[in-house]
């Protein structure tokens, strides 16, 4: 039986002389892998991190999906005309599929995506974009730094997610300016000071590393640091 989703590309490889492997999420199936017939000569071409209307034949409970064909389900051009923008996609899709592997199963993180890839399309700060998704899929998580009642907030350990720990490890972070805006994320109002994006950014991900199972984005993650906060 015929069945047609939205899906959500999260990454895409030769198959063979026409073909496409993509691996995908949709709300109802969660993280599959399928094979797009006569992909590389369709009119509609998938992109990553685009969202799409396919259409599936024999759904199968596994193994690889044959799907039939795409098509946009949202137009995204002003991601796909920025050559910066498509340097976060590649990094949100990456972090997205890791965070997935690890078994998340709730639908409702179809439309979590739905509403970052959207919220990509209309973001003008782009250097405060891929921080703010990191907070966010943090908090998705459920592995938020426990909040700080205390009026000077001078340190945080990356381990314990606790700010101003009693005691000192090679997981705590001194730097005041880092420290304040990073809890500011989480726990508004949202300050982020010109000049250490770079420092809040790889706060999140070492943070996403320790706390969330599977968090990688290795491939990616070297790219935006060179072109955003270089």
């Amino acid at each position: 039986m015929k069945e047609v989703a939205e899906i959500v590309i999260l990454d895409i490889k030769p198959y063979s002389e026409s073909s496409l492997w993509v691996c995908f999420f949709s709300e109802k199936h969660g993280l599959q892998n399928g094979i797009i017939k006569g992909g590389k000569k369709k009119k509609v071409k998938p992109l990553v991190l685009g969202l799409y209307e396919a259409s599936f034949y024999r759904w199968s409970n596994s193994g690889l999906q044959n799907i039939n064909g795409v098509e946009r389900s949202v137009a995204l051009e002003n991601t796909y005309n920025s050559a910066v923008k498509i340097l976060i996609a590649f990094f949100v899709a990456e972090s997205i599929k890791s965070f997935l592997t690890s078994g998340v199963e709730d639908r409702s993180f179809f439309f979590f995506i739905k509403e970052k890839i959207l919220l990509l399309n209309n973001e003008n700060r782009i250097k405060e974009y891929p921080i703010h998704f990191l907070a966010e899929l943090i908090k998705y998580s459920g592995h938020k730094p426990l909040k700080s009642n205390e009026k000077k907030l001078e340190s945080f350990d990356i381990a314990t997610g606790f700010f101003n720990p009693k005691g000192v490890s090679v997981n705590t972070i001194h730097n005041k300016d880092v420290v304040r805006c990073f809890h500011s994320i989480f726990y508004g109002p949202s300050v982020l000071k010109p000049g250490i994006e770079h420092l809040i950014f790889d706060l999140l991900l070492d943070y996403s590393s320790y706390h969330l199972p599977g968090y990688d984005s290795k491939k990616s993650v070297e790219i935006i640091r060179e072109t955003l906060y270089s």
